[in-house]
C-alpha cells in the first residue's frame, strides 16, 4: 500500500491512500521519517505478529479473570 502526505496538522501527518487520494487518515508525525515533506509518497506495510498477538490474549484472559473474581478454575455447577 503507499500513502501520500497531505499536510501536517497539530502533531498529526494526514496521509492519503495514493493514488486514489480519496481517503485519509492521520497518524503521529513522529513516525515518519525525519524531514518528510508533504507531497511525498511512502509505502506502508503491515506485518502481523502472532506472538505479540498471543501475549495480548492471555493477558486480557488474565485480566477479565482477575474482574471476575476467577483464577483460573472452571465454574462449578
Amino acid at each position: 500500500m503507499r500513502v501520500q502526505l497531505d499536510r501536517f496538522e497539530d502533531g498529526w501527518a494526514v496521509l492519503l491512500l495514493y493514488p486514489e487520494g480519496r481517503r485519509s487518515f492521520s497518524v503521529p508525525r513522529e513516525i515518519l521519517p525525519e524531514g518528510a515533506a508533504p507531497g511525498e509518497v511512502f509505502g506502508v506495510r503491515f506485518e502481523r505478529d502472532a506472538a505479540e498477538t498471543a501475549r495480548c490474549a492471555a493477558q486480557n484472559r488474565r485480566l477479565l479473570e482477575e474482574l471476575l473474581g476467577r483464577s483460573g478454575e472452571e465454574d462449578e455447577l
